[in-house]
This record gives structure tokens, C-alpha cells and sequence, in this order.
């Protein structure tokens, strides 16, 4: 059996990652209150996915509609008034300052993610 990269994986984890997300969130934009279906939302990230520190942390990634995701990239002052509220001045300032970590992953790391959301994400379906 081939041994999948760690490319391959963190699409993977993506994909599961933001499967949960939605499902987590019942299809609610987190921005602008829009609800839909699961599967029309978006897995939006306050700090961006980019930073592969925070790219799978539940406080920093919230269902958004594609207005918000896309077209308002991300609707970032709302945004971040919002996780306020939820998480708190001090844990946002915690969270904006960890993009500056770097991390490094391996598949080993990649499957058990993987694994963990695909059992948060049973209890949705």
C-alpha cells in the first residue's frame, strides 16, 4: 500500500475539518446570520488558513456564508467583534498573536486529526 503525503493528507483533513465546521455551526453564518444548508457554507477563518498553526483550530475557523467568506473576505471587523464576544479580548489577542508559531506536522499528526474530526463529525449525521 502507498504511503499517502502529507499534501494528500492535509486536504484530506481539510475537507473533514470543514465538513465539521458547518455541521458544528447548523449551517449559520458566523458574520451575518445567514443559515443554509451545510453544504452550501464555508469553513471561514479569522486568521488565515495559511498559518498552518491555527488553520485547524475550532476558535479560529467559524461557518460563514460565501458573501462573507468571499466577497467581504471574510467580513473581518465583524468577525473578530464576534469571536470578542465568544472567546473574550484576551484569548483573541492570544489567538492573532500564535499566527508567528510555526509548527511542523506528520502524517502520523495528519491521521489522527483526521481521524478525531471524522468522530466529531458522526454525531452530526
Amino acid at each position: 500500500m502507498k504511503k499517502e503525503s502529507c499534501a494528500a493528507l492535509k486536504k484530506k483533513l481539510d475537507s473533514v475539518f470543514s465538513l465539521y465546521i458547518r455541521h458544528r455551526d447548523a449551517g449559520i453564518c458566523y458574520t451575518c446570520g445567514v443559515q443554509k444548508m451545510p453544504s452550501e457554507m464555508q469553513a471561514g477563518h479569522y486568521v488565515s488558513r495559511t498559518c498552518l498553526v491555527l488553520r485547524w483550530n475550532e476558535d479560529n475557523v467559524k461557518c460563514q456564508c460565501y458573501s462573507c467568506n468571499c466577497m467581504r473576505h471574510g467580513n473581518m471587523i465583524t468577525y473578530r467583534e464576534n469571536l470578542v464576544l465568544d472567546l473574550g479580548a484576551e484569548n483573541v489577542e492570544r489567538l492573532e498573536l500564535r499566527r508567528f508559531e510555526t509548527i511542523k506536522l506528520t502524517s502520523e499528526w495528519y491521521h489522527g486529526m483526521i481521524d478525531h474530526y471524522k468522530a466529531l463529525l458522526k454525531e452530526y449525521q
